[in-house]
């Protein structure tokens, strides 16, 4: 992750970090043709996203023994 200190950013969006309730509402960040170009979320959102990756990781490497148990190739 790529960090920068609250001191160095621009005040409209320290001013938008420190609303009430942040975790209602994500920030985003547009372009010059006004498409979404990044996000920046909360800190309790960042950490739910990492864990819903992290299970969805491990579903996936379940699957995969499970798919190499089945295949018979462990008793090669």
């Amino acid at each position: 992750m790529k960090t920068i200190d609250m001191e160095k950013i621009g005040r409209n969006l320290i001013d938008l970090i420190n609303e009430r309730d942040p975790i209602d509402e994500d920030i985003g960040v547009l372009d010059k043709d006004g498409n979404i170009s990044r996000v920046i979320i909360t800190k309790d959102a960042y950490e739910f996203f990492l864990q819903k990756v992290e299970e969805e990781e491990n579903r996936i490497d379940r699957k995969t023994v499970d798919e190499f148990h089945n295949s018979g190739e462990k008793e090669k």
